[in-house]
C-alpha cells in the first residue's frame, strides 16, 4: 500500500501539468510598418519570422499567426476580363465584329474595376488595341484612334503585336505613336494615407508616396499604390495636357491589424492604435501583441522601435530599441535579447507608453518629400523591384520589356472601309 502513494500522487499530478502546459499566454507578432521609403519591404517579413523564431525558441510563449488571410475577390472578375478577350479574338477572326466589341469593352470595364489585382498591363493595352482595331474594322475611325490613342499611351514606346498583322494598321500605329509623343504632357500626383506607399504607373514601378510624374502622355493612366499596412489600391485616371492629376489611395480597410499598421505607418500610436490592438488581441486572442516599426538610421543600417501591448491592462510599453543591417545579417541577437526581455517580464516589459506617442523619435517633425520622376522611366533597378515586390510578391524585375509579344490571334486583314 505505501508503494501506492508516490504513483497515486504522480498521476494526480498530470493532469495539474498538463495544464499549466496548456496555460502559456498567447503572443502574436504584428508584421512592422515602414516608416522610411528606402526599405525593402522584405525586410517586415524577414524581422517578424526571425523574432516570431526568437520567441518560439524562448518556449514561454504560445505564438498566433498575425497574417492576415484575405481572399481575392478581383481574381475572379479578372480571370472573366480574360475569357472576354480570348472569345473577342474568335468573333474578329469571324468577322463578328459587333460581338468582338461588347466582349472587349466588357474586358476593359473589369479591368478598371479592378486595376489593384492586375499584374500585367500588357494585357490591358492589347485589350484596348484590339479594340480600336475592331472599331476600325467596322468604319469607326473615330473610335479607333481614341481607344488606339489609350493604348499607345499606356507605354508609348512598346511595340503592338496587332500592328504586325495589317500594314494598314501598322501605319495608322507609327502615326497615332508620333502624335502620342509630340503631344504637350501633364503631370501626376499621387498621394496616400498612410503614406510611403509603393507605386506603379502603368505597370512601372516609379517610387513611393508623396510622388509626382513628370512628362505624362495624356489619357487614361493605370494606378496601383500598396499601403504600409498591406492594401493594395488602384484606379485609372484621365491625365489631360499641360494640366496636373492628382490621385490619393486611402486605406479602406476596417479590420484592426489594418488600422494598427496604418497608425503605427504614421509614426504615431495614438488611441486609435490602441483601441485597434485591443480589438485585434481580442480577435485573435492573444494576451501580448508585439508590434513597431522599421526606419533607416544614419548609413545603410535599419532601426527598429517596437512595443508591446498587454490586453489584460491594455496598456502599451516602449520596448529596447534594435539596431541592425539592412539585410539583417547581423539581427539574429538582437532579435534574441528582445525576445528575452520579453520572456522573462511579459506585458511589464519596457517603459509605459502615454498615448498619443511617436513610434520613432528620430522622424518626429520630418515631413515626407516629394519625389519626382519621370513617366516611363524607372528610377533605379534596385528601388523598383523592391516597390514591385511590395504590390505583387513575385520578385520580377518591373519595367522590362520582353520585346515583340505573340499576335493576339489569328486576325483578318484591316479593311479601310
Amino acid at each position: 500500500m505505501p508503494r501506492l502513494i508516490p504513483a497515486l500522487s504522480l498521476l494526480l499530478a498530470l493532469p495539474v501539468m498538463a495544464q499549466e502546459a496548456e496555460t502559456k499566454p498567447k503572443l502574436s507578432v504584428v508584421p512592422f510598418a515602414l516608416l522610411s521609403a528606402d526599405i525593402n519591404p522584405r525586410a517586415s517579413t524577414k524581422a517578424v519570422g526571425m523574432l516570431s523564431q526568437e520567441f518560439k525558441s524562448a518556449e514561454k510563449f504560445e505564438l498566433v499567426d498575425a497574417k492576415k488571410k484575405e481572399a481575392d475577390a478581383a481574381a475572379d472578375a479578372l480571370s472573366e476580363a480574360r475569357k472576354a478577350i480570348e472569345e473577342a479574338k474568335e468573333f474578329r477572326a469571324k468577322k463578328k465584329f459587333r460581338l468582338a466589341d461588347e466582349a472587349l469593352v466588357k474586358a476593359i470595364g473589369l479591368f478598371q474595376k479592378n486595376v489593384g489585382a492586375i499584374t500585367d498591363i500588357a494585357e490591358v493595352i492589347d485589350a484596348h488595341a484590339l479594340l480600336s482595331a475592331v472599331q476600325y474594322n467596322t468604319g469607326r475611325d473615330e473610335e479607333g484612334l481614341k481607344s488606339l490613342s489609350t493604348a499607345l499611351g499606356l507605354a508609348p514606346d512598346r511595340d503592338l503585336p496587332l500592328a504586325a498583322t495589317s500594314a494598314l494598321f501598322a501605319r495608322v500605329v507609327t502615326e497615332t505613336r508620333k502624335a502620342v509623343k509630340e503631344a504637350t504632357k501633364g503631370q501626376l500626383v499621387v498621394e496616400s494615407t498612410p503614406g510611403n506607399a509603393a507605386v506603379l504607373i502603368d505597370g512601372l514601378a516609379l517610387g513611393a508616396t508623396p510622388l509626382t510624374v513628370k512628362d505624362v502622355p495624356p489619357g487614361l493612366h493605370y494606378w496601383r499604390a500598396a499601403l504600409p499596412n498591406g492594401e493594395t489600391q488602384g484606379g485609372i485616371i484621365e491625365v489631360v495636357a499641360g494640366k496636373q492629376a492628382v490621385v490619393k489611395a486611402v486605406s479602406a480597410a476596417k479590420d484592426p491589424e489594418s488600422r494598427l499598421l496604418a497608425a503605427v505607418a504614421q509614426n504615431k500610436v495614438d488611441a486609435d492604435a490602441l483601441a485597434a490592438a485591443k480589438e485585434f488581441a481580442g480577435a485573435v486572442q492573444a494576451e501580448l501583441l508585439i508590434f513597431g516599426g522599421l526606419s533607416t538610421k544614419v548609413g545603410k543600417g535599419l532601426m527598429l522601435d517596437s512595443f508591446v501591448y498587454a490586453a489584460s491592462s491594455n496598456e502599451v510599453r516602449r520596448l529596447p530599441r534594435a539596431a541592425f543591417d539592412a539585410e539583417l545579417l547581423n539581427a539574429g541577437m538582437e532579435f534574441y535579447n528582445l525576445a528575452g526581455e520579453v520572456a522573462k517580464k511579459g506585458g511589464q516589459t519596457g517603459e509605459l507608453v502615454k498615448v498619443p506617442a511617436s513610434v520613432s523619435f528620430d522622424l518626429v517633425g520630418q515631413s515626407a518629400k516629394v519625389a519626382e520622376v519621370k513617366y516611363g522611366v524607372v528610377p533605379g533597378k534596385a528601388a523598383a523591384a523592391e516597390a514591385l515586390e511590395a504590390l505583387e510578391g513575385t520578385g520580377k524585375e518591373p519595367g522590362k520589356d520582353d520585346g515583340p509579344r505573340k499576335p493576339l490571334g489569328p486576325r483578318a486583314p484591316l479593311k479601310k472601309k
